[in-house]
């Protein structure tokens, strides 16, 4: 994963990371994504690398011509790792 900063913010922006900010709690941030989707378009080699490493599944089609990718739980944990922050998913 050559340009880490691209990959962070495609993953905080597929689960919502960019809009809402964490919470504290005993002093350690905590993080529960309202979404965990994000609907790439035809140039989607970034979530491929994502894919590969573990961290991102791909899904169906979309209209914009590429995939839907979601975060996996290590994709969730790798991030929450680089941010410092604990990242719940749905099945939390």
């Amino acid at each position: 994963m050559e340009n880490k900063n691209c990959y962070i913010e495609l993953a905080k922006h597929c689960i919502g990371l960019d809009r809402k900010k964490p919470y504290v709690r005993h002093g350690k941030k905590y993080y529960r994504p309202y979404r965990n989707f994000f609907a790439a378009g035809k140039k989607y080699e970034d979530w491929e690398i994502m894919e590969g490493a573990g961290y991102a599944e791909r899904g169906d089609r979309n209209q914009h011509g590429g995939y839907t990718f979601f975060m996996t739980r290590a994709g969730l944990d790798w991030l929450g790792g680089v941010l410092g922050i604990y990242i719940y998913d749905e099945s939390d």
